[in-house]
């Protein structure tokens, strides 16, 4: 009898994929620490924590050094990746700042501006994030002064709170389509962004940990629908945003708790189907 050879099949790489606002952290305040020794459980089996959020850069620096995260990350509704140099080689598309290599997928600011000046948007039909006060800033989302002028600092994206009809809001994604922009509902606001998305930004990132890699995806709103769709692993931590995200999406897991501690329960259930599905 011909002996038989058996090839050893080695494990995925894991990867987190989280949403911040309402995820990780608390919808109303902010606070993230009961998120914290789940971070670390993570961290302990080697498996990245990968931030992807509507935040601006310096608003996700500002969170990943709270919590100790060293990861890649993606900002601004998937618009731009960030890798740290200590842990990547130069991509053939990226660009170097401070200590990451940057890979842009959006639209700019500057872009995304001169197309909301030409179709006309108005101060009657929206509130414009990145021309609000740090007062006005702090009074619509709860922020205080230095993450809301880390809020204010957009690079990709343009968040709004839209006053105008459904009618008109129809019309303007129509025309903002025509100049090759597209809106996604986050929690609190409406964001204008290039042509990306949560789901793309996570399939490009995930690519750079290799061929055999699996995904736990986390999120609450709406906006997180494309990356949610991607997952191994989904999951809805329970949030005052889920109405529009549950249309959308059939998650493996949700949570009973809101944030902070709906993520650490979610990182829980999921590292127990990981020995499951490993097994």
């Amino acid at each position: 009898m011909a002996s038989e050879t058996v090839m050893a099949v080695s494990k995925p790489q894991w990867l987190v994929v989280s949403d911040l606002d309402g995820t990780m952290l608390d919808h109303h305040s902010y606070d993230v620490e009961d998120a914290r020794a789940a971070v670390h459980e993570l961290q302990d089996r080697r498996i990245p924590v990968l931030l992807n959020t509507s935040k601006t850069y310096a608003e996700t620096i500002a969170i990943r050094e709270t919590l100790g995260i060293e990861d890649a990350f993606i900002v601004e509704n998937g618009s731009c990746i960030y890798l740290p140099r200590s842990q990547f080689s130069k991509p053939d598309n990226a660009s170097e700042r401070d200590d990451y290599w940057s890979i842009v997928l959006g639209a700019s600011h500057r872009d995304i501006d001169d197309v909301l000046q030409h179709i006309g948007l108005t101060e009657d039909a929206a509130v414009r994030l990145s021309q609000c006060t740090v007062e006005q800033t702090i009074e619509l989302t709860g922020l205080n002064e230095a993450q809301a002028r880390q809020a204010i600092a957009r690079e990709y994206s343009e968040p709004l709170i839209w006053r105008d009809d459904d009618s008109s809001l129809r019309s303007f994604q129509q025309a903002l389509k025509e100049h090759g922009l597209t809106t996604l509902q986050g929690g609190r606001f409406l964001h204008v962004i290039g042509d990306c998305d949560k789901g793309r930004a996570t399939r490009a990132l995930s690519s750079l940990y290799g061929d055999n890699v699996k995904t736990i995806v986390l999120g609450d709103s709406a906006n997180d629908a494309a990356m949610l769709s991607v997952a191994d692993i989904s999951v809805i931590v329970n949030s005052p945003s889920n109405h529009q995200l549950q249309e959308m999406i059939t998650p493996d897991i949700k949570t009973r708790q809101p944030a902070p501690k709906g993520w650490r329960e979610a990182i829980e259930q999921s590292l127990e189907r990981i020995l499951l599905i490993e097994e």
